[in-house]
């Protein structure tokens, strides 16, 4: 079961866009949603990350670290176990370097792995089955236990980023953890440090 932090209150997007170059220490929350038309295959690089906490009891504190993403490849790409979902794709994975615990979120294994089979960051994309209305969404699951290719979790320990706006610069959104219901959530930014598209 992957679990987003969709109850997060709302709030009005201020920053973390592309124009400036914006960095990390200027994201605020986003509320927005992701057109239809939205993709996670331009994400890959590396990238500046921020994670503030809005609910918990660590509210109010934030943790700064670093991403980096890349393609997946092969049938790597999707889901592996018997009549699996073709509206799911997962088109990066990666790693991270963040220390989860200064905003009191679940660390599901390593999320530092850089194995594709259980990456330490893995790119979820969903869009609508057929016959459904046109929606995307992006998700980025953090641990490597939690992605692990040989098992399919069904619920327990989660740290998850929702994807709700993406730009030249970066992407950001909301963030939510915990285990077998939410303890910790707020918003994140990820700013590239290269200033690439990461279309290459």
């Amino acid at each position: 079961m992957i679990r987003t932090g969709i109850g997060l209150p709302l709030m009005t997007w201020l920053g973390c866009r592309a124009s400036g170059g914006v960095a990390p220490q200027d994201c605020a929350p986003v509320t927005s949603g992701l057109p239809a038309e939205a993709s996670a295959e331009g994400i890959g690089g590396e990238y500046q990350l921020r994670l503030v906490a809005t609910s918990g009891v660590k509210a109010g504190s934030r943790v700064d670290g670093t991403l980096r993403l890349q393609r997946q490849t092969g049938k790597l790409r999707y889901r592996s176990w018997p009549g699996s979902d073709s509206s799911v794709v997962h088109p990066m994975y990666g790693a991270a370097d963040l220390e989860l615990v200064a905003v009191d979120a679940i660390q599901v294994g390593s999320i530092s792995s850089s194995d594709p089979t259980a990456p330490g960051v893995l790119v979820i994309e969903q869009r609508a089955r057929a016959g459904q209305p046109p929606r995307t969404e992006i998700i980025l699951r953090l641990g490597s236990e939690a992605n692990r290719r040989d098992r399919q979790r069904v619920d327990g320990g989660y740290t998850a980023l929702r994807v709700r706006e993406l730009s030249p610069s970066g992407f950001s959104g909301t963030w939510a953890s915990g285990v077998l219901r939410e303890r910790s959530a707020g918003y994140f930014c990820a700013v590239r440090k290269d200033g690439k598209d990461g279309k290459e």
